[in-house]
């Protein structure tokens, strides 16, 4: 029974009833209907994954150097600020800097009087000069006590010259 069913009054199904659509017969050419093979659609989900793979990165990359920024902006201002306050102190040993004015949790500054150093010989041998000191201010991380930044500046010590006279 099953024989006496012909093809021509079998449903068509998959790429036969797209070709019967498209008008093509059985030996023609297939014609394209503009939509994507599924090797195009992976290929395309590749690049796109690699793609979003390298800005992940890349996004991940600035955030750190942004963090590390910010890190070093903050201490730079706290180095700043401990200058300011040791270098308007009068005398030679501002002490430590109070709290009140120096908020920082984790860090400390120390401060340091010297006599500068490298000055030019027309410098040295004036009669009567004002002494010039060098006030070294370093920024101290307590949980590793190491450095993280300092600075050297020069000052003239008013104080020396009245306490000599």
């Amino acid at each position: 029974m099953h024989s006496a069913v012909s093809e021509a009054a079998a449903p068509l199904c998959g790429f036969a009833a797209d070709r019967a659509a498209a008008g093509e017969g059985g030996g023609g050419r297939a014609v394209r209907r503009g939509a994507f093979t599924l090797i195009e659609v992976v290929v395309a989900l590749g690049i796109l994954a690699l793609a979003l793979a390298g800005l992940l990165q890349l996004l991940t990359a600035s955030q750190g150097r942004l963090a590390r920024t910010m890190e070093k902006w903050r201490e730079t201002h706290m180095l700043i600020q401990a200058a300011e306050y040791c270098l308007l102190q009068k005398g030679e040993d501002p002490g430590s800097v109070p709290v009140d004015f120096f908020p920082y949790d984790g860090y400390t500054a120390n401060c340091t009087f010297r006599d500068a150093e490298n000055l030019p010989e027309t410098y040295t041998n004036i009669v009567g000069q004002i002494p010039l000191k060098a006030c070294e201010i370093e920024l101290v991380r307590q949980r590793d006590g190491k450095t993280v930044d300092s600075i050297i500046v020069d000052k003239f010590s008013y104080e020396s010259t009245v306490q000599g006279e």
